[in-house]
């Protein structure tokens, strides 16, 4: 055999190892993509909450408590999902688990747009929260089957921030579909995009695994590695996993009011034109993409997680307090934006956190756990705001609440920073 010959198979390994490593970036592109149509859906309902032909259709007028519940509804189902369907991903596989959420998806907000009242709404938002729960866990386990270990943070990353620019790009994108064509046909577009344009990517590009290429092993040689029920016994029993969960709780009720009542608090106190609320309320989360890229390279450079965490969830609250004292929608919009880049530095920072705690054979299980309970207490925020505002008639009031919660949290983290 020539020379030539031999060198054959490794000309076609190297092609194949070429072209492995471009697929896998397009799919965590599109897992990207899948994270910003999530957050469409999400967040679409907290546009519509000044919106009268809906309130009419809804017949409930603008009752802050009861349009908080559509939002609350989808966030306690969706923190159920995060913790009882993320199983489906292992049993099923992240590729058919998707395709069958995305289909979903868009199903659920096509019936949105021809709901006749405030009961099958809610109904719908329910199950909306109950489809979208399992999705970070699904991206969470096509990163781990498609990417070799040196690069998995890199591919996290990618569509991690999806999340920020979702509402970002959802609220301006939203009021105008909603301002243009009206409520109803906003979610027929969102139906649209789920089902014209998401689902045909995942169908095409996503796998349970790599085609021709061996699944990383994920754990680290000359590790010890404790039994997966070992694991999970130390991190339920110690102490530090537990705060950094409550503390998470303080950034999920932020992340959910805000998302909620933000919109709402630009148009009904600070006398915004929709269409100009709408840019202003994606402000906050350009900037937390910002804070999330800043806080991930302090944290990493130095090593100071815990220090990270609490300062960026004190300033936040801080931030948020001095809104209610800005003189013009301008600069209260900013001072939200700043306090958004700060609150981004804590949720990558939390995730390295729990990562540093917890047994690296029971991690996904610990992360999986938080998200839920922190979801699921992040899901009172948008119910308890709309309850403030109904009896004070402030926004400013109701973000006392998101105040606390990111003070408290920062707080929390105090006996971390010891320990980290």
């Amino acid at each position: 055999m020539s020379v030539v010959e031999k060198d054959i198979p490794a000309l076609v390994s190297a092609a194949a190892g070429n072209s492995y490593s471009t697929r896998r970036w397009l799919v965590a592109a599109i897992l990207f993509l899948t994270v910003i149509a999530g957050f469409f859906d999400r967040i679409s309902i907290a546009v519509l909450f000044t919106d009268t032909e809906f309130q009419t259709a809804m017949g409930t007028g603008f009752d802050p408590a009861r349009l908080g519940l559509l939002m609350t509804s989808f966030l306690i189902a969706y923190g159920l999902s995060n913790v009882v369907l993320s199983a489906l991903v292992d049993l099923f596989g992240p590729s058919r688990t998707l395709n069958v959420s995305v289909v979903v998806w868009g199903v659920l907000m096509a019936l949105m747009g021809c709901a006749g009242s405030f009961a099958m709404m809610i109904t719908l938002r329910a199950l909306l929260g109950l489809a979208e729960g399992p999705q970070f866990s699904i991206a969470n386990a096509v990163v781990a089957r498609w990417f070799p270990p040196h690069q998995r943070a890199r591919a996290n990353a990618m569509w991690t921030v999806g999340s920020p620019l979702g509402s970002a790009i959802g609220f301006p994108v939203t009021t105008w579909l909603v301002t243009a064509y009206g409520w109803r046909e906003s979610f027929f577009a969102l139906a649209v995009l789920n089902l014209v344009v998401i689902l045909p990517l995942t169908l095409l590009y996503v796998r349970d695994r790599a085609p021709g290429m061996p699944v990383a092993p994920s754990a680290v040689p000359g590790r010890p590695q404790l039994s997966y029920r070992e694991g999970v016994r130390l991190f339920v029993t110690d102490w530090r996993y537990w705060l950094v969960v409550v503390a998470s709780c303080g950034t999920l009720i932020y992340l959910w009011g805000l998302n909620s009542w933000l919109p709402s608090y630009l148009i009904k106190q600070r006398h915004l034109a929709p269409t100009q609320a709408g840019i202003y309320a994606a402000l906050p989360f350009i900037l937390v993409v910002v804070g999330q890229i800043g806080g991930s390279y302090l944290s990493d450079w130095l090593g100071k997680r815990a220090v990270i965490a609490g300062v960026g969830l004190m300033m936040s609250g801080i931030l948020m307090y001095f809104v209610s004292l800005m003189p013009t929608p301008q600069t209260a919009a900013l001072m939200i934006g700043l306090s958004g880049l700060f609150w981004g530095m804590v949720t990558p920072v939390s995730y390295a956190l729990i990562m540093d705690i917890v047994p690296e054979g029971a991690v996904a299980t610990a992360v999986g756990f938080k998200n839920g309970l922190s979801n699921l207490v992040g899901a009172l925020a948008p119910v308890t705001m709309g309850i403030v505002v109904s009896r004070t008639g402030s926004f400013d009031a109701a973000f006392l609440v998101l105040v606390a919660a990111t003070a408290i949290g920062g707080l929390l983290m105090v006996p971390l920073m010891r320990a980290h």
